[in-house]
């Protein structure tokens, strides 16, 4: 079945397309407001882009009202970000996350989420996040609907050492030993990082593949 975006409700094409585009990363994003409130809040239109320079995309809905959520709200004010990366064990706090709070209440304060200071942006990382990036605004994107597209350069990668093998100079990233959580289909579903297969890439001309 063929879907025309160009004359589909918004509504209708999002639920479509957050239940074949899957699994999706999660990005916990910590976000300072002008006032100083710190903010928590879960987007899984997020991805990295490239890494001259390093990237990062964050898809950003407003408001049930219309208006822009906190957290783009406060990235447009002070021009940096936390985001943070999910493990299953955050899960529940991290939906909590989720729910529109006013914009005079912190999620950070209100789920007690423990954090620790970033190296190079006043905004906190999450301390239980097995790996966090600090950001600062590179250019955000209005594409004149209900969303605002968030380009953010990532300026330092946390990895907690014991996700890390091998030598320093050159660590292997133990991904798997992170049990992060991303986005399935459905209202509420989620998706583990830890049912994975391998399949080799190979140069060309391609290997033979009925011998």
């Amino acid at each position: 079945m063929k879907f025309d975006m160009q004359n589909m409700a918004p509504a209708d094409r999002y639920r479509l397309l957050v239940n074949t585009v899957t699994p999706r990363p999660i990005a916990w994003v910590v976000s300072r407001s002008e006032n100083g409130v710190l903010n928590a809040a879960p987007y899984s239109f997020f991805n990295v882009l490239g890494s001259e320079p390093p990237i990062c995309v964050l898809g950003i809905g407003q408001r049930a009202e219309g208006d822009p959520k906190d957290t783009a709200r406060n990235i447009m004010a002070t021009g940096e970000f936390t985001i943070n990366l999910v493990r299953e064990a955050d899960t529940r706090t991290m939906v909590d996350t989720a729910a529109e709070a006013p914009r005079e209440v912190s999620e950070i304060e209100a789920l007690g989420i423990a954090t620790r200071p970033a190296s190079t942006v006043a905004t906190p990382l999450i301390a239980s996040a097995p790996a966090a990036l600090e950001c600062k605004l590179w250019k955000p994107v209005e594409t004149g609907g209900n969303f605002t597209i968030i380009l953010g350069e990532i300026l330092a990668l946390h990895i907690g050492d014991e996700f890390l093998t091998g030598p320093a100079e050159r660590p292997r990233v133990d991904t798997q030993a992170m049990a992060l959580v991303g986005r399935a289909f459905g209202a509420g579903g989620y998706i583990r990082n830890k049912d994975t297969f391998v399949e080799e890439r190979v140069g060309w001309p391609l290997p033979d593949r009925e011998a």
